[in-house]
């Protein structure tokens, strides 16, 4: 038997995100990072602060945030020489133990000392060449530096995580994803350890297209909004945010009303009904949707099943 899914629920789903918030929460964040480049700026010969890009990439660049959503965001520097510098693959093995030993001796410290940690300053100008591992520990310094000690920073192998509800509120977890920058032509480059190369990421197509959708279809961030909380009550996550942009976003725009619940009902049957195939991701019109490497990389195909079966368990 089909549950049904009423307008009081999808009415009450789009206005479930208290926006004031999430724009204070960014602002924090955006604060926060600046704050840090500013003083590792000072210290380094390869940072200018004028060169470094941040961005929100997920949910928060619409504000259809949900209790299950992490802030994610793409951090880029803007330095030919730290590019070229972490190809260098001799200096894999040794910049994982430095950061190993980094990560040990912070954690040390943090449970030594029941006090805001105070970090050792590391020398930035070394006889070794300046990777992008050694900027990605340098901007953890200096983040941890700006939050209290309630506060816990780790660093993974292509971005930082941050959590802390004193400085930031309760379930808060902040991702920043650390990469290089080409100015020229708006593109990230995040650079793979493993493999010892770069991908580029564009978010400039995407964001020109929601921009564009949402100016001509007044309930489409309404839409991400309700597909983002019915997805995160059924499974405890938020979908890919490409993919479900890009379903909404390949939906004609007659089927978008000014009545909410209309408007859910018409896309709804639109998506379970056309061909997968046939949908073109939002940062690339040329590209289907599960030929976009930012919606395969992150197993959005198993996502696309999952909506499928969670709208057809309701009457719709």
């Amino acid at each position: 038997m089909k549950r049904d899914l009423g307008r009081d629920l999808i009415e009450g789903l789009r206005d479930s995100t208290n926006v004031e918030f999430v724009e204070n929460l960014n602002f924090t964040i955006f604060s926060l990072v600046d704050e840090a480049f500013k003083a590792l700026s000072q210290k380094s010969s390869f940072i200018q602060a004028d060169k470094v890009y941040f961005m929100p990439v997920n949910e928060v660049s619409t504000h259809a945030m949900t209790s299950q959503s992490v802030y994610s965001y793409f951090l880029g520097v803007a330095n030919t020489e730290i590019e070229l510098n972490s190809l260098d693959k001799k200096h894999y093995l040794k910049n994982l133990w430095k950061r190993f030993k980094r990560a040990w001796t912070l954690a040390r410290k943090k449970k030594r000392k029941k006090k805001k940690v105070e970090v050792e300053q590391i020398a930035l100008v070394t006889k070794e060449k300046y990777t992008i591992d050694d900027l990605r520990s340098d901007i953890v310094l200096n983040i941890s530096k700006l939050l209290t000690n309630t506060s816990i920073v780790y660093e993974y192998y292509d971005h930082i995580s941050i959590i802390g509800k004193e400085d930031f509120g309760s379930n808060i977890k902040i991702d920043i994803y650390i990469a290089m920058y080409d100015e020229k032509n708006a593109i990230f480059k995040l650079y793979d350890n493993k493999k010892n190369r770069y991908y580029n990421v564009s978010f400039s197509e995407r964001f020109r297209n929601v921009k564009i959708k949402s100016e001509e279809c007044e309930n489409f961030i309404n839409m991400i909004k309700i597909y983002n909380s019915l997805f995160a009550k059924a499974y405890s996550k938020v979908p890919n945010q490409i993919l479900i942009e890009s379903l909404l976003f390949n939906c004609p725009n007659a089927l978008f009303e000014k009545d909410l619940y209309q408007t859910f009902l018409n896309v709804s049957n639109y998506i379970r009904m056309t061909d997968a195939d046939a949908m073109r991701s939002i940062c690339d019109n040329s590209k289907s949707i599960f030929k976009e490497k930012l919606i395969v990389d992150v197993g959005a195909q198993v996502e696309f099943m999952k909506l499928i079966r969670l709208l057809d368990a309701y009457k719709i």
